[in-house]
């Protein structure tokens, strides 16, 4: 799960800068938000992947509280993407250009 979440937060981070100025401009709220929410996640990540390999699982809650913090970011994103005009992550876009 900490594996997951640092991806989310990279991933997060490196969509945040294929946003142009207007895309960013449209939301620049949620685009803030966005970018916050992905640093947090990453650092969140980083500290309880330290926290579970030096003294285990805390709670059996512990991923039940980590997906909550999954779908913050995720409705954060969904609602960017709604407001931005944009259909999908540009970063889908790069991915698909670099493989054909």
């Amino acid at each position: 799960m900490s594996v997951l979440y640092v991806v989310q937060g990279l991933l997060g981070l490196s969509e945040q800068r294929l946003y142009t100025d207007t895309q960013r401009a449209r939301a620049p709220l949620l685009s803030r938000g966005h970018r916050l929410i992905s640093i947090a996640v990453t650092v969140v990540g980083v500290a309880s992947a330290f926290w579970v390999r030096l003294s285990g699982l805390p709670t059996i809650w512990y991923p039940t509280i980590l997906s909550c913090g999954l779908f913050v970011q995720i409705v954060v994103q969904g609602r960017m993407y709604r407001a931005m005009g944009v259909p999908h992550s540009p970063v889908i876009d790069r991915v698909s250009a670099r493989l054909h």
